[in-house]
């Protein structure tokens, strides 16, 4: 790639990998790199030296502040070139759970930039990349499945047939049966001695494959599932084999669905991605109780109920419901001034059970630091920065609009927690600035 195409290409590529990582969490993405090294060798040769030049970079960049990943390389006008990602290094360690999908978008992005890079693309952004970028990532995940179940005496079934697993699963997510939304479970396994069956196929055969066109079968047996005693259709996503229950759930693939058009895709109880709608949900993992009793410790200094407003913010999660909850010491101030555009109520003691109520209410709790209620169904406003984000709905935006306008300078004695519809979740001050 020539110098002006060069200085052209990365002003678009940082876009694009920002709009790929916000979808799995917000200020993730911290900057891309490339690294290129001359190579005037044969490319049958190549492929050692490459090893080489990845271990070298993997050395220097062990200690880097950020967490880093590398692609892998590829020959360009005689150079070895890597691309080089820079990550939020305690975003990516509060999201190791997840680390097979993130690889797969990264490996997915990195297959983008290289085939841009290569051919010396000059324009190529649009703003559907980063949503074609993650949906082969999650193709590529979900066809794992395929690759790993569908065998039969060692013969692999998946190289023979034409399979779209992620299609099926987001088709299966939308269907009814009886008026009522998709909700089951379904093991994937070729290990049928490591299954309880309550119900085995006497000719599997006879009742078609796990396929588009045999959806209607899969999801009336979907209501003979259980999801919390583990029953579920059993599957080499061939195969239809009947209904039952593993023995363990070692090496086991496993998708649940749930009446919100959502799916989970787990391995061994793990889950590894979500999506609802048809679109990936990065739902974030909750901070634990330790993270967030020193984050919340060093907002409300001294405080002796940040226990309890843990306890609050977990009660809220469970609703799978959005909402929002500004905690303020100053509460009882803040709800007079905000007593036109919120319902004030006298004190009252907040807990895990009676908060599930005002959840049910659109617009912001609002509590002071001893969990004290001073009203609920507050619509925020804030300063218009100039800093909000498009990606995001107007429950993220008006919030840190309102945290940027009554902050302190010491980001004390104030914090908002926003949780999204997808379970998603931000907190104003950030996590990642305590932890």
């Amino acid at each position: 790639m020539n110098e002006f195409n060069s200085a052209i290409f990365f002003p678009q590529a940082e876009k694009i990998c920002r709009e790929v990582f916000e979808n799995i969490s917000e200020n993730l993405f911290v900057r891309l790199d490339i690294r290129t090294f001359d190579y005037n060798e044969s490319p049958e040769s190549s492929a050692f030296y490459s090893v080489v030049l990845q271990n070298q970079l993997e050395d220097e960049l062990k200690n880097d502040k950020n967490a880093t990943v590398i692609s892998s390389p590829f020959l360009d006008s005689g150079k070895i070139v890597f691309f080089i990602l820079y990550l939020t290094k305690k975003l990516m360690n509060s999201l190791s759970e997840h680390q097979i999908l993130y690889e797969k978008i990264s490996e997915s992005l990195f297959d983008f930039l290289s085939e841009q890079w290569k051919s010396d693309s000059t324009y190529f952004y649009n703003g559907s990349t980063s949503s074609i970028i993650i949906r082969k990532a999650t193709d590529s995940l979900v066809t794992e499945i395929s690759k790993q179940c569908c065998s039969y005496n060692d013969f692999a079934l998946y190289e023979t047939i034409n399979l779209s697993m992620l299609n099926i699963f987001n088709s299966l997510a939308f269907l009814t049966y009886e008026k009522d939304n998709t909700e089951g479970l379904i093991h994937f396994t070729n290990q049928l001695v490591e299954i309880d069956f309550l119900f085995e196929f006497k000719s599997p055969e006879k009742y078609g494959n796990f396929s588009m066109n045999n959806l209607r079968l899969i999801r009336k047996l979907l209501e003979l599932s259980d999801q919390k005693e583990n029953i579920g259709i059993i599957s080499d996503t061939n195969t239809i084999y009947g209904i039952g229950k593993p023995k363990s759930d070692e090496n086991l693939y496993s998708v649940s669905f749930s009446k919100d058009h959502k799916w989970t895709l787990l391995k061994n109880s793990t889950e590894l991605l979500t999506m609802k709608n048809n679109l990936l949900v990065f739902s974030n993992s909750l901070p634990s109780k330790k993270d967030f009793m020193k984050y919340a410790g060093k907002i409300f200094q001294g405080s002796e109920k940040i226990a309890e407003m843990h306890s609050i913010i977990m009660a809220l999660c469970e609703q799978h419901k959005g909402t929002i909850l500004v905690i303020k010491k100053d509460a009882s101030e803040l709800a007079q001034k905000y007593q036109d555009l919120a319902i004030l109520t006298k004190k009252v003691k907040l807990d895990s059970e009676n908060v599930r109520k005002l959840s049910s209410i659109d617009g912001a709790i609002l509590m002071d630091e001893n969990c004290i209620c001073h009203g609920f169904g507050a619509v925020l406003d804030g300063l218009d920065s100039g800093c909000g984000n498009r990606a995001r709905g107007s429950r993220f935006n008006s919030s840190e609009r309102f945290y940027k306008l009554y902050r302190n300078e010491k980001d004390t004695d104030f914090m908002v927690f926003i949780l999204s519809d997808d379970g998603n979740y931000n907190f104003f001050p950030p996590l990642e600035k305590y932890l």
